[in-house]
């Protein structure tokens, strides 16, 4: 009898627990309660404890990683990422300018000002400066964290030095088309001479 008393009493206990929702902390810690609302910033929601019962708590929703619903569902808080705007004015010129060394490619600039030179070197020095006028756009910046778009130090800094690449790269383009030229018209001239 005893026995059975026992396992009805548990039986109890586990439905009365299956009627809460469970949030579950970052922390691991498990809040039993009944949510009532999810929003971007925090959760609103009863504890399921009777003495606070009756007061709506709020938790943020930084601080929560999953909500365990009574119904069997879960729902896991999706975390934005730490805002750019965390950073200081010379971080974001500092990381700007080191993502735009690593992550921009510019090979046009390279190849079209070599190409244009090769036909002409003022049409080169002309596509030479045409291309590394341009600021690169926000839609050809590549960068580890997109969120870091958002901060306008950076993305100013990023096409500052992204421009810098590019002219570089024009200036290579250019260099190796007066090469081309140079070594065609040593070859025209050599096989010229031989005649």
């Amino acid at each position: 009898m005893r026995c059975l008393l026992l396992f009805l009493f548990s039986l109890l206990a586990t439905s009365l627990q299956a009627q809460h929702d469970v949030i579950l902390r970052m922390d691991g810690q498990e809040l039993k309660a009944k949510v009532l609302v999810i929003r971007p910033n925090d959760i609103s929601y009863l504890a399921a404890e009777p003495a606070a019962a009756a007061d709506t708590l709020r938790i943020a929703t930084a601080e929560v990683f999953m909500v365990r619903f009574a119904n069997g569902t879960k729902e896991v808080i999706a975390h934005a990422p730490v805002l750019p705007a965390s950073l200081s004015e010379a971080e974001a010129r500092t990381r700007g300018t080191r993502d735009a060394r690593r992550y921009f490619k510019a090979p046009g600039a390279f190849w079209g000002t070599m190409g244009a030179t090769v036909v002409s070197p003022i049409a080169g020095i002309a596509t030479g400066a045409a291309i590394a006028a341009n600021v690169p756009s926000r839609s050809n910046i590549v960068t580890p964290e997109p969120t870091l778009l958002q901060n306008p130090t950076y993305v100013k800094s990023y096409q500052q030095q992204a421009k810098r690449k590019k002219l570089g790269k024009a200036a290579a383009g250019f260099g190796t088309g007066m090469g081309v030229i140079v070594v065609a018209l040593a070859v025209l001239l050599a096989s010229a001479t031989h005649w």
